[in-house]
């Protein structure tokens, strides 16, 4: 390790990127908050929106960066770029944290001590609504619980890292994507591993066309860092993004069958599942052939 990222007063800096700003954003920053001073950790807000900062910002236990218009793996990055401390976890804006999670965080890495990174379990909080339930299967069915895919490359719903990694591999084109660079670690040889014992909820609710039109913009944006990439697969993605929409939809509908506490909600939104899977492989299209645009400037 370098010694760049480290600080002898931080065991762990949390990384929260937000694109709508305070108080919007407040469900992550309340969860981790009250758990900084007892795990030692450093809250780091990556905000996009050009609001105030929240009142609590302090500079150093809560460091709150302001970049106003940048797409949201920027503000990932910027992060990760900022975090002093042996250990780098991150979620996202609308998501929270269990009381324990850095606490738990810091175990895992314990337990663990050459694991370059650790992803953990993601719940579903926002249940009312099939339309919801359709969003959390399509983008974190695989972390809800009881356990997550094991040699799955998460998203940065609930992940961490050494820091050290950033070092020994700085991410590099579409690696700034997080499932990426999972990927990228495990192919140079450093282990990722999957826990059941930490936790955050995903809170996201927003309506059909809304729900729609942001998993567009997930693929568009997504593909846009991918295209100058491109393998024969991403090529058929974006020659047929209805068969790849339903080839998805049966995976989603397997991976139902492994989570029984939630299989039923799932298996009942499974129609609105594949209208969504359809909205993110047309994105992945025309992300491929026409860039991302300023897709990433929609996700949150």
């Amino acid at each position: 390790m370098t010694g760049t990222r480290q600080s002898d007063e931080f065991r762990i800096a949390i990384i929260i990127p937000t694109r709508v700003g305070w108080p919007d954003m407040h469900r992550s920053v309340d969860a981790v908050v009250p758990q900084l001073a007892a795990s030692g950790g450093q809250l780091i807000v990556v905000d996009a929106s050009g609001k105030p900062a929240a009142p609590i910002a302090d500079g150093k236990a809560v460091h709150w960066l302001s970049l106003p218009g940048r797409p949201s793996y920027a503000l990932r990055q910027a992060g990760y770029r900022a975090a002093r401390a042996p250990i780098v976890a991150i979620t996202e804006d609308h998501c929270a944290p269990s009381a324990t999670w850095l606490a738990d965080v810091l175990a895992e890495h314990q337990r663990a001590p050459d694991a370059a990174g650790i992803f953990g379990l993601v719940d579903n909080g926002s249940r009312d609504h099939l339309v919801d339930w359709a969003l959390f299967a399509v983008g974190y069915l695989a972390w809800a619980p009881p356990a997550p895919a094991a040699r799955g490359a998460p998203g940065h719903a609930n992940l961490s890292f050494k820091s050290w990694v950033f070092d020994a591999l700085p991410p590099r084109g579409d690696q700034v994507l997080e499932f990426r660079y999972v990927v990228a670690l495990r192919a140079a040889g450093y282990v990722v591993l999957g826990t059941e014992r930490t936790r955050v909820t995903h809170f996201q609710s927003a309506g059909l066309v809304a729900t729609a039109q942001l998993m567009f913009h997930n693929g568009r944006a997504i593909a846009g860092l991918r295209r100058t990439k491109m393998e024969m697969r991403d090529w058929l993605r974006t020659l047929a993004p209805g068969l790849v929409a339903a080839f998805r939809t049966l995976r989603t509908a397997r991976l139902a069958s492994s989570k029984p506490d939630i299989e039923q909600p799932v298996r009942r939104s499974l129609p609105i599942v594949a209208v969504l899977h359809l909205a993110h492989t047309i994105g992945e299209s025309v992300g491929y052939l026409g860039g991302a645009g300023r897709s990433g400037h929609r996700l949150h």
